[in-house]
């Protein structure tokens, strides 16, 4: 008897920007609105903040763990003297992480500077540029 195999695809590319994931969440973190407010007013589904905010603590702790490792290599001094400081890889794998990095860094600047200023800073996708 022959079966046939069902093959799943998981975790489809999400169709949402990391940085307006960032901004629902820091939205609802700040307790204006709750998560059901946050999913009418952004016609999202009801799980989609509960998973966005395991992607954000995940996305947190990365980047705080980055920042660690940047600041182990620039102050050895920092790191006990148990502990080895690793080196910085030479070629384009560092290159990435820096780059990387760099990324995260200017994302979340621009996150902050939407939320302070109450303006949106990014160009929102399938805007037309403006013809003088």
């Amino acid at each position: 008897m022959d079966k046939k195999i069902k093959i799943v695809k998981r975790g489809s590319p999400s169709k949402y920007e990391p940085s307006f994931k960032r901004k629902v969440i820091l939205e609802w973190y700040s307790g204006v609105l709750s998560s059901g407010e946050l999913s009418r007013k952004y016609n999202l589904g009801h799980s989609a903040i509960a998973r966005w905010e395991e992607w954000y603590k995940q996305d947190q702790e990365q980047m705080l763990s980055s920042t660690a490792m940047e600041l182990l290599e620039k102050e050895p001094e920092l790191a006990g003297a148990d502990l080895p400081v690793p080196k910085p890889k030479e070629g384009l794998e560092e290159e990435l992480r820096l780059a990387k990095l760099k990324i995260i860094c200017l994302e979340t600047m621009i996150d902050v500077a939407e939320q302070t200023l109450q303006i949106e800073i990014r160009k929102k996708p399938g805007t037309k540029s403006s013809r003088k």
